[in-house]
């Protein structure tokens, strides 16, 4: 999958996430998000995880930004007061 569209960072969880990692790299992605809690009511802090993608330079996915950089994952936990304050 090519990372060069950071689709998770536009959407409020993903802004309110990225506000809190910040200073991020220029191919930092976020990834992946949950509500922790077992049910709905108990949602109230999402986790949001993200890392830095390089370009692969070589197989199927050559040229693409779909290569996680060596330690560079990051995760923040955002609230849900968080999370609509970047409602728009």
């Amino acid at each position: 999958m090519d990372m060069r569209e950071d689709i998770m960072g536009t959407v409020s969880y993903g802004k309110a996430a990225l506000q809190k990692l910040a200073p991020t790299a220029e191919n930092f992605r976020l990834y992946q998000a949950e509500w922790l809690g077992n049910k709905p009511s108990e949602w109230t802090v999402m986790k949001v995880t993200g890392a830095e993608f390089r370009e692969a330079t070589t197989g199927k996915n050559k040229g693409q930004l779909s290569v996680m950089v060596k330690d560079s994952k990051r995760t923040a936990f955002v609230t849900r007061e968080e999370i609509k304050a970047f409602d728009d």
